[in-house]
């Protein structure tokens, strides 16, 4: 086969040592053509056709040389390749909530990157609306068995998810949707609920829609809009309030029991901010069942309670010597946090107490924990005046590089703390105890 220099290709990052790739010839930043005549467009790619028994790599080296190496392998073995990331697809919608296009200026380029790729959904849980995606692109998803996906429906009637997505592109959801079912991929879901615009009968003939589609549809979370203070000359939008979530769980608490009762799972979850603004009790762990959504922000809190409930047998009963704890918290989180500043403060030594930050660089109607800016966690501190050993950051804070949406790293505010222990987490909390 002649091989042809218009070949797409993707340039290798790292090969392991000794691994199958490397003994094949394969070195970082070669480039990689094909794997049995298929492209490779990404690690996805190199997953699916790395498995077959009989590969035939063709590759590039660092001096443009083309070169060819016949593999023989077990079915599992893999070749201890890793490509870069590819550019991913980006969103063509305006959806007329997107949290995007609430940012505020002069962040991290990436934060705005509007992404809408079936290979971050699968990978990562990244919600898409499935506009605009091609033919092959669906046919790849079905041959690799990318599953599960995350689906933004929103609303199923076509003409109300045209102007809520701000395109005519994803007018057959449903369509497209069943498609996959009926290749075999499962999906979960999700319903960013406006007030006045998507819930009403518009929420009961979408939830119908898609409990059809179960177990395609593996969950649907609904989870409420968004609101930040840098709405100017965007589509105006009503945030929910305490009456709008506890009408609204009551509503569908009936539904969610007939669904357990039916198919032994809740399959319709409400997200946690909803029984926060209705000052309702939490579910039960059952409720949750697997936690289908739980980083959609559905039964966070629950899962939390949990975590620390089996870590709490390791509790001491007393220190050695006396310690202050601060938990930080967004301005929501003062119910979530006393149940666990309550048992810490019963043991001897041990002064825990919470601060609740509210959020200045997106506006204080932000009250969850995860969008707390570094800077305003270090004012707020700043403003208490209170001192203490060790300060305790929740998980969903930072980044993967470790930095909060601000940019500032968990280094830096360790620095600027000093002599005060960071830490992130419950296991870290009680490790430092």
């Amino acid at each position: 086969m002649k091989i042809s220099p218009l070949l797409c290709f993707m340039r290798i990052t790292s090969v392991r040592n000794k691994s199958l790739g490397h003994k094949a010839g394969l070195r970082p930043m070669f480039d990689l053509l094909s794997i049995n005549g298929h492209k490779i467009s990404d690690n996805i790619d190199l997953r699916f056709h790395q498995s077959d028994e009989l590969l035939e790599v063709v590759y590039k080296n660092s001096s443009g040389k083309m070169n060819r190496s016949p593999i023989e392998k077990n079915y599992d073995d893999q070749l201890g390749v890793v490509l870069e990331e590819p550019k991913f697809h980006s969103c063509g919608n305006k959806c007329i909530f997107c949290f995007v296009d609430q940012m505020p200026q002069g962040m991290r380029p990436a934060l705005y990157f509007k992404d809408e790729d079936f290979r971050l959904s699968f990978l990562y849980g990244n919600y898409i609306t499935l506009s605009n995606i091609s033919r092959s692109d669906l046919d790849r998803i079905k041959q690799q068995r990318l599953s599960p996906l995350y689906i933004s429906v929103h609303a199923t009637d076509v003409k109300l998810r045209r102007k809520m997505l701000g395109s005519r592109a994803g007018d057959e959801i449903l369509k497209v949707m069943k498609g996959l079912i009926a290749g075999g991929i499962e999906m979960h879901t999700q319903i960013v609920l406006c007030p006045g615009i998507n819930d009403g009968r518009h929420l009961k003939k979408t939830l119908s829609d898609l409990l059809k589609l179960y177990p395609g549809v593996k969950s649907i979370a609904v989870v409420p809009v968004g609101l930040t203070k840098h709405r100017q000359k965007l589509f105006p939008l009503r945030a929910i309030n305490r009456e709008y979530s506890q009408a609204l769980i009551e509503e569908y608490q009936g539904l969610q029991k007939q669904l357990r009762q039916r198919f032994k799972r809740t399959i319709l979850y409400f997200a946690d901010e909803f029984y926060l603004n209705a000052g309702l009790d939490f579910p039960a762990s059952f409720w949750y069942d697997d936690y289908p959504q739980l980083d959609n922000g559905v039964g966070m809190v629950r899962d939390f309670w949990n975590s620390f409930r089996a870590l709490s047998s390791d509790l001491p009963e007393r220190l050695k010597r006396r310690k202050k704890v601060i938990f930080i918290s967004g301005t929501s989180g003062a119910r979530v946090l006393k149940p666990v500043a309550a048992r810490l403060n019963r043991i001897g030594g041990l002064d825990c107490s919470v601060i609740l930050v509210k959020n200045r660089l997106f506006g204080e109607s932000v009250t969850v924990s995860g969008l707390l800016s570094g800077r305003d966690i270090l004012s707020s501190l700043k403003a208490e005046g209170r001192g203490c050993d060790l300060m305790v950051l929740p998980e969903n804070l930072l980044n993967r590089q470790g930095k909060f949406i601000d940019d500032l790293s968990l280094g830096e505010l360790g620095r600027r703390l000093k002599p005060v222990k960071v830490v992130v987490g419950l296991e870290a909390l009680i490790k430092a105890i």
